[in-house]
Order: structure tokens, then C-alpha cells, then sequence
């Protein structure tokens, strides 16, 4: 019996420790603290990246005004912090963009498809990225990707690509952002 009571007791203790670090916050080590350079009173707008730490997508700040082209050129580029990481896969080159209404034609290279690693979470990743961050672009509700100028079925077999596709944050962890 006291055995079991000395259990109870450390046990009850690691939970108050627990408890009390995730109502205060785990410490960061000094190197994993990234300096946060928006400024709150100027514009910025979110490009989506995946997440080294969860598998989700997470939003990286830039400053400005967002418009499709630099939204793309973000997308392409990849992130700035390291905690993040690119989802459009290497030698993806936007071929050109088109918006009717309020959707928004993005066509890839083909690089999108040929280079994707696979996997449905690496094709959710990529296409959510792409349409995420740029249904963020004033008048853009719609994006639909196409590859080659061309509708695709999918980009690595998961993902129905045949119709445009709105904001969707549940590849954030998240429904609302």
C-alpha cells in the first residue's frame, strides 16, 4: 500500500509539473528564438509552409501588401525561418496566372507533379500552401492549379485537383487562422 501511494504521489507531481509548464510555457533555448522583423502597424500578409515540428502547414509573415505574383514568388522561394519548410517541390516554375471572378488559374511546370516526393500529407501540404496564401490576395475566394496549362486529376494520387478549391486551415491544426 505505501508503495502505491509513493506512485500516486510522483505521479501527481510530474501532472502539477505539467500542468504548470503548459499554463507558463516550455523554456526555448536562446538559438530556437527567431526575431520576429513586422512591423503590426504596416501591412502583412501569411505564406503558408510546412511545419518541422507538427507536419502542418504554418503561416510565415511578410511585409506589404500580398498580390498573386509575390504571394508565388514567396511560394517558390521558400521560407526564411528554419523552423519551416518548402512544400512546392524544386524546379517548380509558375508558368503564368489568370482570375475569373473571384478564382484564380495558377498554372505550374510540370515539375510540380514530376518532383512532388509523394505522400498525401506532402500533397496536401503543397496544394493548401498554394491555395492558403493566395485565397489571402484581395478578390481571390478560388484557386484552381494547373500544371502545363492543363487540369490535372491530382498532384500524387490523393487530392482531386479538377475543380478550383477554397481556404481550408484543417492542414493548419486549425479551422479558423
Amino acid at each position: 500500500m505505501k508503495k502505491e501511494r509513493i506512485l500516486a504521489g510522483l505521479l501527481l507531481a510530474a501532472l502539477v509539473v505539467l500542468v504548470v509548464r503548459a499554463l507558463v510555457g516550455w523554456p526555448v533555448p536562446e538559438e530556437e528564438i527567431i526575431p520576429v522583423g513586422i512591423d503590426l502597424a504596416q501591412p502583412f500578409y501569411p505564406v503558408y509552409f510546412g511545419s518541422r515540428e507538427n507536419g502542418l502547414l504554418a503561416p510565415e509573415f511578410h511585409q506589404g501588401t500580398a498580390s498573386v505574383e509575390q504571394v508565388l514568388a514567396d511560394l517558390v522561394a521558400g521560407p526564411k525561418l528554419q523552423h519551416l519548410i518548402g512544400v512546392i517541390p524544386e524546379g517548380t516554375v509558375v508558368l503564368g496566372h489568370r482570375q475569373v471572378g473571384d478564382t484564380l488559374y495558377v498554372s505550374f511546370s510540370h515539375h510540380l507533379v514530376t518532383n512532388h516526393p509523394g505522400g498525401s500529407t506532402g500533397e496536401i501540404l503543397t496544394v493548401y500552401a498554394i491555395v492558403n496564401s493566395l485565397t489571402d490576395v484581395e478578390g481571390v475566394a478560388q484557386v484552381q492549379i494547373l500544371v502545363e496549362d492543363q487540369v490535372v486529376d491530382t498532384l500524387a494520387g490523393h487530392l482531386n485537383l479538377r475543380r478550383a478549391l477554397s481556404k481550408d486551415h484543417s492542414a493548419s491544426g486549425s479551422s479558423v487562422l
